[in-house]
């Protein structure tokens, strides 16, 4: 067996056992890494919905506490209202009762005894007192400011410029009681004007209103640090608390109580407390959001982590508040994941590698078998291949011998045409000198003009048998010749067929210098030349073979017409199959073109193709076939032997 045919066999046994260990290879690995890959996208979708449902979380609990302040804030207020309110009505109460009890005695001795009686009432961590004005503005009680006491009060304004005692004459003298925000001094060294909200109410029997009131000051820091205290408590989950800061940056809630009542500036809680106060009072005075930081008081663990809260606040009293998730509790899980993980896929690369290996034996096994079989029917077909190249080959060499004979036939035919007129000549000339020899006129110059004459046709035709000679020549070598006398020799050999069927050959040629076979081309251009006499042999009006030649890109371009009205549709694809004909089986062998398209392609390293055209010349319109030759311009100089 040849090496190359082994080689092929060596690569038809092993290329399919290595490309089945090779993506048994790759594919386990792309197996493992895709689950390695996989666990990456998994964690990461978990840190995202991890973060989404904790930012979730985190948001609603800073939306219920924020709730439940300003809720707690408006139910505190209008329990203090109903206390106020309580307090009035105990007071007028008793006040009228006094009255109705002591109408014995003298207006200034009911007046001092409600006085007295009223005068010591405390509430509301003691800071809650009952006053007594006149209609008509003239104090009557004021047990911490005594110094009012009996002075006129009807033009006083507070810093809203309200007349309070004004006021309250004319609501009280449409209605009996009424709630009211005025600002007062809280004492006498105070002089700022502090808001209070207060009830009033009318006694009747005097000319009075009876009231009281509470500084919402006073009453905001009772709440705030009632509600700071219920904050630091609130835990919603382990490590879980509410943060609260007023806009000073001073702790009101924190997990470590310690951290309460100081600045965060000084606790350093966060990397930059500065910056981070900036953004959490722009986030509670306009729009509650997220922020990520890093936090050092994680607490339980006391450890720096990265934190993400939610900021909201209450404006009215300068609050921040805000609760948050560490991401450390997540990172924790994760690590717990990708060891579950990390076993998981070792027992399936285990199990993987033992499938894989289990499957590429039972591949290789099957491979091997197989390539068995391919071997044997490699070296059966290679048989049979062989067989049927020495088979070709005959045939080519019994084809390539028909179209010579062919050949030869249609060009012993134009030889004989060639020869006819000159030899007839001949005989003309020597029966002319025998006649005037025998009548004893021969005249020495026209002797001498005979013999120079038949010898000029003597020489014709030892050149027409040169040029068949040469047509079947068995060696042939490349050889530069210029194609325009190549031509001519074609015409040669065809003209005198031409003349006797009245064919006009139009040529335009090329005169360029080729390095070929230029015998093979010449064969090529007889056969086409004789098709195409054939072909416009048939028609009744003028009939012509027009020549072309040109150089194009490189390459030289051969261009044979007629006029003989164009090949049947249906045969342009078969014209160059060996056998094939469409003339009488008499007069074509059908392996003329097909040995002509042999030569092109094979020897001279070109192509041949064939087409239908309508073309006019001398304004006449005309149809035939158009063989087309194209030729490379040089071809490497070798000897081919014709077998």
């Amino acid at each position: 067996m040849k090496i190359k045919e082994r080689r092929i066999l060596n690569l038809i046994k092993y290329i399919p056992v290595l490309l089945t260990l090779i993506i048994s290879g790759v594919l386990t690995f792309y197996l493992y890494f895709q689950n390695i890959e996989r666990f990456k996208l998994e964690a990461q979708k978990l840190e995202k919905k991890y973060i989404e449902i904790n930012k979730d979380l985190i948001k609603f609990q800073v939306q219920k506490i924020k709730q439940t302040i300003l809720d707690e804030k408006a139910n505190q207020r209008k329990k203090l209202k109903k206390e106020l309110k309580l307090q009035v009505d105990n007071a007028y109460n008793i006040a009228l009762s006094i009255y109705k009890n002591n109408q014995d005695k003298k207006q200034n001795e009911i007046i001092k005894l409600i006085k007295d009686a009223l005068r010591d009432i405390r509430f509301n961590e003691e800071r809650g007192y009952l006053f007594i004005y006149s209609m008509l503005g003239t104090n009557i009680l004021h047990p911490i400011k005594t110094n009012l006491e009996n002075k006129n009060m009807w033009n006083y304004k507070d810093k809203k410029g309200t007349f309070l005692i004004q006021r309250m004459n004319e609501i009280l003298s449409k209605k009996d009681s009424t709630f009211y925000k005025w600002y007062w001094a809280k004492d006498e060294n105070q002089s700022e004007e502090l808001e209070k909200v207060g009830y009033f109410k009318f006694f009747e029997p005097f000319n009075w209103f009876i009231g009281t009131g509470e500084y919402i000051k006073d009453f905001d820091i009772e709440l705030k640090n009632s509600l700071s205290k219920k904050l630091s408590e609130y835990h919603y989950r382990k490590e879980s608390y509410i943060f609260a800061l007023d806009y000073d940056g001073n702790y009101i809630s924190y997990h470590n109580k310690n951290a309460i009542g100081k600045n965060i500036k000084d606790l350093m809680l966060v990397r930059n407390p500065e910056k981070m106060m900036k953004e959490m009072k722009k986030k509670s005075e306009i729009k509650a959001g997220f922020m990520t930081y890093t936090h050092n008081d994680k607490p339980i663990t006391k450890a720096k982590n990265n934190k993400i809260s939610y900021v909201d606040g209450i404006k009215d009293w300068k609050w921040i508040i805000g609760t948050g998730f560490y991401m450390d509790d997540f990172y924790k899980e994760m690590e717990i994941k990708n060891k579950e993980l990390l076993k998981t896929n070792n027992e399936e690369l285990k199990q993987l590698l033992y499938i894989s290996f289990t499957l590429t034996l039972i591949l290789l096994l099957v491979l091997i078998y197989i390539s068995k079989i391919l071997e044997s029917e490699f070296i059966k077909y290679t048989k049979e291949i062989e067989h049927q190249i020495k088979k070709n080959i005959k045939t080519d060499r019994i084809l390539a011998h028909q179209s010579k004979m062919a050949a030869m036939g249609e060009m012993i035919g134009n030889i004989a045409h060639q020869w006819r007129q000159p030899l007839s000549t001949i005989s003309t000339i020597t029966t002319g000198i025998k006649v005037q020899r025998e009548n004893g006129i021969l005249d020495k110059d026209f002797e001498n003009d005979a013999m120079d004459k038949i010898n000029k046709h003597v020489q014709y035709l030892s050149q027409t048998i040169d040029d068949f000679r040469n047509y079947f020549k068995t060696t042939k070598t490349i050889n530069e010749f210029k194609f325009s006398a190549l031509f001519q020799k074609s015409l040669n050999l065809i003209e005198t067929k031409c003349t006797e069927n009245d064919i006009f050959i139009i040529e335009e040629i090329d005169d360029i210098v080729l390095n070929t076979l230029e015998n093979e081309l010449l064969q090529v251009l007889i056969n086409i030349l004789n098709n195409a006499i054939d072909a416009v042999s048939k028609i009744d009006t003028k009939k012509y073979i027009f020549i072309n030649s040109k150089v194009l890109d490189n390459k030289f371009i051969i261009e044979i017409k007629d006029n003989g009205n164009g090949l049947d549709l249906n045969n342009t694809s078969k014209i160059f199959e060996p056998y094939f004909t469409t003339k009488e089986k008499s007069q074509g062998t059908g392996i003329g073109l097909f040995m002509s398209e042999q030569i092109i392609s094979n020897h001279l390293g070109g192509y041949i193709n064939v087409k239908n055209v309508k073309f006019e010349y001398n304004s006449s319109s005309f149809k035939g076939a158009l063989f087309q030759i194209i030729l490379p311009i040089e071809k490497k100089e070798k000897e081919i032997e014709q077998n």
